[in-house]
């Protein structure tokens, strides 16, 4: 990876950044088992990426990403692979406020702009709860124009992404490997620039 570039989208990216909300992944989620659309089964293919810490630098630059297999809500299916393309994937809790706010905001600004064409965005639904606030989340991201996968009721997707606060941003080159992860809410013209920047890396 190019210090340059990952520079440039975490200056760009943090600019403009809130504190996420710090989650214990092992303290929600479960949900309803009536309710089994909003958590899906999950298949995760190589090396789960170390947690995201607290501080310091990021131990997951430069690591190949794990290969993330699903379904939307629907039962679509939706696979997060190594095909060439670098990616983004946003993971989302239903309960988060500042999740909210970045659907809120990136809902329109993509339907009306798409992502630059070399990149591919996705989204993780996880630690659906019942018991929590916006529920259900597949109702909360009717109109999300981003593929999303709902996540296991054990949250295999997040855990393998290291997530540990939400939102929680992962960018992936073309190669396979980590160039970024970010907690924390973003404007969608920085994460648009951040994307274009990712492409031309």
């Amino acid at each position: 990876m190019k210090r340059s570039r990952f520079t440039a989208i975490a200056i760009g990216i943090a600019a403009v950044a809130v504190i996420a909300v710090v989650a214990v992944l092992s303290t929600k989620g479960g949900g309803s088992t009536a309710d089994v659309s909003q958590m899906q089964p999950v298949t995760v293919t190589g090396t789960a990426l170390p947690r995201y810490p607290d501080s310091g630098a990021d131990p997951a630059i430069g690591l190949s990403a794990p290969e993330i297999s699903g379904f939307s809500f629907d039962g679509t299916p939706v696979s997060i692979t190594a095909d060439g393309k670098p990616k983004i994937i946003a993971i989302l809790a239903h309960w988060c406020s500042h999740c909210q706010n970045d659907v809120e905001l990136l809902t329109p600004y993509i339907q009306d702009n798409g992502m630059p064409p070399l990149v591919e965005f996705y989204a993780i639904s996880t630690l659906a709860d019942a018991s929590s606030p916006n529920w259900p989340p597949s109702k909360w991201l009717k109109d999300w124009p981003v593929p999303t996968i709902a996540d296991s009721s054990t949250s295999q997707a997040a855990q393998a992404l290291g997530v540990s606060a939400f939102p929680f941003f992962v960018f992936i080159t073309a190669d396979g490997n980590v160039d970024f992860r970010f907690p924390g809410e973003v404007q969608p013209d920085v994460l648009y620039q951040a994307a274009i920047t990712l492409a031309n890396s």
